[in-house]
């Protein structure tokens, strides 16, 4: 279930910074450098500051604007150790809490097609890191463990400048519910994802290119009509989502493709729309190249099952 490859954790108005510098290196360098002066208080400290404000925003910038997908995948891990780091020394850090829920639920998405199993780690992660991002908000905190009917007034606690730890908390949580379907405890949990997810949509459908829109549409595609899912609505959700995207968001196609066309057994359509990403540039939002380059493999892989589907 998981939407996105590595974007930043940032407004959703800052979506478009430039990248500075080479990801991987940037990484390295401040992993090394962290542990080579460990014991300097006052060095490790600048370096966390630093890592808590630009440079993961640039580090998330450049990786979202990368064309290597094997590369993203290879250098990730050394990312995500260092946010750890970060966070053992600044637990209650909401941006940090924040990013590391993007990072774990992008990762994931990446290792997922080849190793579900670490996936599902990844999400369980990644849910865990975004509900603490929640619950650093004292007032939201208290909704986050009961039951629906109280939980559902979240929503009136919520603020717009939350938006983003809200997708990516819901993101991250959605994910794990996603790779946990044999488990009761997990699924009664989709309904505050749903939730969440809802009250995103109602603020700014047009999150990260219509990001809201896509998770409904694949949440109304997988289920059944008896838990919630609704063909007529996934449509719409994916449909809305392309034209938030203005039709760059190859992603946008694949997932359609793997959750409605499937559901419905429309073949023509299936190959229509996976052909489409295969024939669409990847490179004209700079900040989607990462995941339209990750689409068309994916778009790959799909077309040369169809017969396993239909």
């Amino acid at each position: 279930m998981p939407l996105h490859l590595h974007s930043s954790f940032r407004s959703s108005q800052d979506y478009n910074l430039p990248a500075k510098q080479h990801w991987k290196r940037l990484c390295l360098a401040c992993f090394l450098l962290s542990t080579t002066l460990a014991g300097c208080a006052g060095c490790a400290a600048k370096i966390r500051s630093a890592a808590a404000g630009s440079l993961v925003e640039d580090i998330a910038a450049v990786t979202a604007r990368h064309d290597d997908v094997d590369l993203v995948a290879q250098a990730a891990p050394t990312y995500l150790l260092l946010l750890e780091g970060l966070l053992q020394s600044d637990p209650g850090n909401q941006r940090l809490l924040g990013s590391a829920a993007e990072a774990y639920v992008s990762y994931g998405a990446l290792v997922e097609p080849d190793d579900p199993e670490r996936a599902r780690k990844l999400y369980l992660r990644a849910k865990d890191y975004g509900l603490r991002a929640l619950a650093a908000d004292k007032e939201i905190a208290r909704f986050l463990r009961a039951p629906y009917g109280e939980f559902i007034q979240i929503r009136s606690h919520l603020k717009s400048e939350d938006l983003p730890i809200v997708f990516w908390a819901a993101s991250s949580w959605g994910a794990w519910v996603s790779t946990n379907t044999s488990s009761l405890e997990a699924l009664a949990d989709l309904p505050k994802v749903i939730a969440l997810m809802e009250w995103i949509l109602s603020t700014e459908e047009s999150f990260y290119y219509g990001s809201p829109h896509l998770f409904l549409g694949m949440y109304y595609s997988a289920l059944p009509p008896s838990l919630g899912g609704r063909p007529d609505k996934a449509l719409h959700h994916f449909e809305r989502a392309i034209e938030i995207g203005q039709r760059q968001s190859l992603m946008a196609y694949v997932l359609m493709a793997k959750y409605y066309a499937r559901q419905i057994f429309d073949r023509g359509l299936y190959i229509s729309l996976l052909t489409r990403v295969l024939e669409l540039p990847a490179d004209q939002v700079p900040e989607l190249t990462l995941q339209n380059i990750a689409a068309k493999k994916e778009a790959s892989k799909l077309l040369e099952e169809v017969d396993a589907f239909f």
